[in-house]
């Protein structure tokens, strides 16, 4: 088991192929979050991103996990968030332009197949 503490207020592990990420993730943070989600990808194998404990967020965030997305499926791996975003993220996402119904691909990362709040 590979743990990950971030700086900057954000508490950040990843466990096996579990990722999980808490507190601020924000640009002031964004580098240590990179950092943990590029260790949990390493292993191989699909990822599983846990957001629950995202106090605060903005758009590097959403910028990071679309990245990540892109990237594991250009190397034939999968990512996914272990429930669908709400709360912080939810909200950067709308505000952001991220919930796009044309983008199936999208929405069913971001939401794992259940409709936006």
């Amino acid at each position: 088991m590979d743990i990950f503490s971030a700086r900057g207020g954000v508490v950040s592990e990843v466990l096996e192929n579990s990722v999980r990420f808490s507190g601020s993730l924000t640009v002031a943070s964004i580098a240590d979050a990179y950092a943990t989600l590029v260790a949990g990808m390493e292993h191989g194998g699909p990822v599983v991103v846990n957001l629950d404990e995202v106090e605060e967020a903005d758009l590097t965030l959403a910028q990071l996990l679309e990245a990540a997305r892109r990237t594991v499926a250009a190397k034939g791996q999968s990512i996914r968030l272990e429930k669908p975003a709400e709360g912080a993220v939810l909200q950067v996402l709308q505000r952001g332009g991220f919930l796009n119904p044309d983008d199936a691909d999208r929405l069913e990362f971001w939401f794992g197949g259940k409709t936006p709040a």
